[in-house]
């Protein structure tokens, strides 16, 4: 189907580019009041994939044994499964911010 002559042809949208910070708690900030659909979130970034192996691998040289309750490992599994992460950088990730509350 041919548009009408008098109707203007419409660009898309361009999306704003995302912007640097100086650390992950201004970048927190931007992130709790942005409507993140307003940015290009996809140039000059890596594949997902390529960066979250890089991301897995960096800033880790020391592994820990926990002996844990089955069912907190199996909750973690759960939650981590909903998040499609894995379940062992979920429990990092709690571990990083208990750390971070605790000061």
């Amino acid at each position: 189907m041919a548009k009408a002559a008098n109707q203007p042809r419409t660009e898309p949208a361009r999306k704003k580019p995302y912007p640097t910070f100086r650390g992950d708690d201004e970048e927190q900030a931007f992130l709790d009041k942005a409507d993140l659909s307003e940015y290009d979130l996809e140039t000059g970034f890596a594949p997902l994939e390529e960066w979250l192996a890089a991301a897995e691998a960096m800033h880790k040289d020391a592994s820990v044994n926990l002996r844990l309750p089955r069912a907190m490992i199996e909750a973690y599994k759960q939650k981590a499964k909903a998040r499609r992460m894995p379940y062992q950088r979920l429990m990092r990730m709690a571990l990083q911010e208990a750390l971070k509350r605790a000061g």
